[in-house]
C-alpha cells in the first residue's frame, strides 16, 4: 500500500486547465498515447483486400490516450478520536477545510470552532487523497488514503472515521502560468482548484495492519500504551463522481471528422452498450479525438477491450475474406493463437463458430484462447474449460477467472463456486474475488456487513479452512471452512482501545468485552460470551461496535499467537502475465510447465494498463520453439455441424453486477 501511493505520489501533473479547453470535462488529467502506429491504406468500402496483411484496423489509425491513473486529494477531518486527535492549525489548511465543513454539514447547528478545537481531542484535519483509474465510471469505488499534516499535533488516528471530503485535482498558478509560455511545469503560486472527481468518507483503518507482519513498522505507542497510527486508508471509502473515458486520437494522416465518426460507428457496432443506457461505447467529438466507454462484458478488463477495439477493421469484413481465413487458420496453431483469437473476437459473433471448434484443441492454450474469447462475446460454451485452466495451470488463472466473472450467465458464477473450496488459496481467493465480481449478492459468498464498517464473509465447505485479508479494494474478512475457531485457554487480547476478547477455557466459548471510560464517572463494562467459532466473535466484536480495525487486529494477533485454527492468509491474490509473455511462452512450452513456474516470479502489484501497449504479438517473435516442443497445428474443421450438440437453453439471468475494481487491476 505504502509503495502503491509512492509511487501515485511520482506522477506528472498535467496542465488541467488548458487541456479541458480543449476537450473538456472528461478525462481531461492524466492523458497519455501510444507510440503511433504506422498509416495502412485503406480499401474501398465493401472490398476485401488480396493481401490479408493489408486489412485496415481501428489500431492503426489511431492511438489511445488517457491511460494514466488521475491523482485526486483533498483536506478532510477525522472524528470520533478517542482523545488522541488535536486543535486544526491555523493557515492554508484549516480554511480550506473550514470553507468544506460549511458546504458539507447537514446540522447547521454545529459550531465549527467547537467541533475543530474540542477539548476533548476527538477530531483532527487530515489530507485525503486517491486515485481515479483510468477508464473510470461514476459511483466506482476507490481506496482512500489519509494522512496528517506535519505540523499536527494528533497522536493517532485509531479509531476514527472520516467526514465526507472532496477529492478535487490541484494545480498552482505558478505551474500553469509556465506551461503556458514554456510548455514545461513550474514551481509556485497559488493553489488552483480543479474538478472534484470523487468523494470519500468512512470508517479508516490506521497504519497497516494488513500488509504489515506485526514486526516491521510497528507503531510507537502513548503513555497508556496506545498505538500512535499517523496515517490510514480506507478501501473502497471514495466513490467517482464522474465518467473517465478513455481517449483514440487519430494519427496525424488520418484527422478528418469523416473518419472519427466512421471509427466510432464501427466500434458501437462491434460492441455491446455500456451499463449506462445513455453513454455509447464510442463518441467522436472532433477531428482528433473519440472518447470511449467500456462495455458491460469487459467491465473487469479494461485492457481486454482496448486490446480488442484497436484490431477491428475499419472497414467490415466478409465471412469469406482472406483476412478471416488467415487468422481461423492461425487460432489453431498454439504460437500464433492468442493473437488470433484477439483478432476473432474484434470481428465480433460472426466469429463465435471458429472459436467452438477451438475448444476440441489437444493444445491448452489453443482451449485457452478461444474460451477467454467465447466469453466476451457472450458465449457459455468455454466456461468449464476456463474453470479447468484456471485450476491447472496458474499461468492462466488470472485471465480465466476474469473471463468467468464476464459471462452473464449462471454457468459462469457456478464454476466459480466450486473453485471456492479448492485448496490452492490464489485460485480460492481469485475465485472468490470474481464471483462478488459477477454477482455481489450470490449466496455462497456468505457476505454480511459489520457495523457498517466491513463485509465478513463465511464461505462453507469442504475446502481446506482458512482466513483471508486483503490489503485494499474492499474492506472484508473472508473465512473459508466451517469450523475456524480461537484455541482456548487464550488469555484477554487487547483489541483496539476499549475491546479485548478472550477463551478462558478450552470448553470454546469466547468472551468478548468492552470497556467505555466516561468522563467524571465509572467505565462502563459491555460483555457478550458467545462460541469461540470466528466468524461468531467477530460478529460480537461487531455488535458491541468495533469495526474493521478491531477484526484485523484480532486475526492478525490470534494468528500470531498461533490460537487460530486455521492459516491467515494475506493478499493471495493470482499472478498475471502479459498477452506478449503468455505469447512468447505459447512458442517454446506445449504444456504451460514453464510458464506456470515463471509466474510465480510475476509481482502482485499490477502494471499501468498501458505498460504493455496494445498491440497483439506478431509472427516475427524472436522466440523460436525447438523442435517438437510445440504441438503440430491442427487443420480448421469449418462444417463442425452439430459437434457441440443442441442449442443451449439460457439459463435464468444473475443479479444485478456491481463494478468493484481490484485490487487493480
Amino acid at each position: 500500500m505504502n509503495r502503491a501511493w509512492k509511487l501515485a505520489a511520482g506522477i506528472s501533473r498535467r496542465n488541467f486547465l488548458a487541456l479541458s479547453a480543449a476537450v473538456g470535462a472528461a478525462g481531461v488529467v492524466g492523458c497519455k498515447s501510444t507510440d503511433a502506429a504506422k498509416f495502412q491504406a485503406r480499401p474501398q468500402i465493401g472490398e476485401d483486400p488480396a493481401d490479408p496483411e493489408s486489412v485496415a484496423t481501428i489500431g492503426s489509425k489511431t492511438t489511445v490516450g488517457n491511460t494514466e491513473s488521475l491523482v485526486v486529494s483533498g483536506v478532510g477531518l477525522v472524528f470520533n478520536l478517542p482523545g488522541t486527535g488535536s486543535s486544526a492549525t491555523p493557515g492554508g489548511w484549516r480554511t480550506r477545510l473550514e470553507n468544506s465543513l460549511k458546504k458539507t454539514k447537514r446540522d447547521q447547528s454545529i459550531n465549527l470552532k467547537e467541533l475543530l478545537d474540542g477539548p476533548t481531542r476527538t477530531t483532527s484535519l487530515v489530507l485525503v487523497s486517491a486515485l481515479i483509474p483510468p477508464g473510470a465510471r461514476k459511483g466506482e469505488p476507490i481506496d482512500v488514503q489519509v494522512t496528517l499534516p506535519d505540523d499536527s499535533k494528533t497522536t493517532s488516528l485509531q479509531g476514527g472515521e472520516l467526514f465526507p471530503a472532496e477529492l478535487i485535482t490541484f494545480d498552482t498558478t505558478g505551474n500553469v502560468s509556465s506551461q503556458v509560455h514554456t510548455g514545461e511545469a513550474g514551481a509556485g503560486g497559488r493553489i488552483l482548484d480543479g474538478y472534484a472527481w470523487a468523494h470519500a468518507a468512512g470508517a479508516l483503518v490506521a497504519g497497516n495492519f494488513v500488509a504489515g507482519d506485526g514486526k516491521d513498522g510497528k507503531a510507537d505507542t502513548d503513555a497508556d500504551g496506545r498505538p500512535l497510527y499517523r496515517a490510514g486508508f480506507i478501501a473502497g471509502g471514495g466513490r467517482v463522481t464522474m465518467n473517465r473515458p478513455y481517449y483514440l486520437l487519430l494519427n496525424a494522416n488520418d484527422q478528418n471528422p469523416r473518419i472519427g465518426a466512421a471509427i466510432a460507428e464501427r466500434l458501437n457496432t462491434t460492441f455491446h452498450s455500456t451499463a449506462d443506457p445513455n453513454l455509447k461505447v464510442a463518441d467522436a467529438k472532433n477531428r482528433e479525438l473519440i472518447l470511449v466507454n467500456v462495455p458491460t462484458a469487459y467491465r473487469h478488463n479494461h485492457y481486454r477491450f482496448l486490446l480488442v477495439a484497436r484490431q477491428v477493421p475499419y472497414n467490415p469484413v466478409t465471412a469469406t475474406s482472406a483476412y478471416r481465413l488467415k487468422i481461423e487458420d492461425e487460432l489453431m496453431d498454439p504460437s500464433t493463437t492468442l493473437a488470433a483469437a484477439v483478432k476473432l473476437e474484434a470481428l465480433g459473433g460472426d466469429s463465435r463458430r471458429s472459436l467452438k471448434v477451438g475448444l476440441e484443441s489437444a493444445s491448452p492454450w489453443v482451449r485457452f484462447a478461444s474460451a477467454e474469447a467465447l466469453a466476451y462475446l457472450g458465449q457459455t460454451d468455454g466456461t468449464s474449460e476456463l474453470a479447468r485452466l484456471a485450476e491447472d495451470h496458474p499461468a492462466l488463472r488470472a485471465q480465466c477467472l476474469k473471463a468467468l466473472a464476464s459471462v452473464d450467465d449462471a454457468s459462469g458464477t457456478d464454476r466459480l463456486v466450486e473453485l471456492l473450496t479448492h485448496s490452492d488459496p490464489e485460485l480460492r481467493q481469485g475465485a472468490f474475488i470474481a464471483l462478488r465480481l459477477a454477482d455481489e449478492r450470490h449466496p455462497a459468498l456468505g457476505g454480511a456487513l459489520m457495523n457498517k464498517s466491513y463485509y465478513l464473509h463465511r464461505i462453507s465447505g469442504r475446502g481446506t479452512s482458512a482466513v483471508h485479508l486483503t490489503a485494499g479494494g474492499r474492506s472484508e474478512v473472508l473465512v473459508f471452512g466451517d469450523n475456524v475457531k480461537l484455541r482456548g485457554p487464550m488469555p484477554p487480547v487487547p483489541v483496539g482501545n476499549e475491546f479485548t476478547v478472550s477463551v478462558p477455557t478450552a470448553d470454546g466459548i469466547a468472551k468478548v468485552t468492552r470497556v467505555v471510560r466516561l468522563k467524571g464517572g465509572e467505565p462502563e463494562v459491555k460483555e457478550i460470551r458467545c462460541s469461540a467459532e470466528l466468524g461468531v466473535v467477530l460478529t460480537a466484536l461487531a455488535n458491541l461496535g468495533g469495526g474493521y480495525s478491531e477484526a484485523i487486529e484480532l486475526v492478525r494477533r490470534a494468528a500470531r499467537t498461533e490460537v487460530l485454527t486455521a492459516p491467515l492468509v494475506v493478499d493471495a491474490i493470482p499472478r498475471e502475465m502479459s498477452l506478449q509473455q503468455l505469447s512468447g511462452f505459447s512458442k517454446i512450452d506445449s504444456t504451460l510447465a514453464k510458464a506456470n513456474v515463471e509466474v510465480a516470479k510475476v509481482g502482485t502489484v499490477r502494471p499501468a494498463i498501458d505498460a504493455n501497449g496494445f498491440e497483439v504479438p506478431v509472427g516475427q517473435d524472436p522466440l523460436i520453439a525447438p523442435a517438437g516442443a510445440v504441438l503440430p497445428k491442427q487443420p480448421l474443421n469449418r462444417d463442425p455441424g452439430r459437434l457441440f450438440g443442441p442449442k443451449r437453453v439460457t439459463d435464468a439471468p444473475i443479479l444485478d453486477s456491481t463494478v468493484v475494481p481490484a485490487g487493480g487491476q
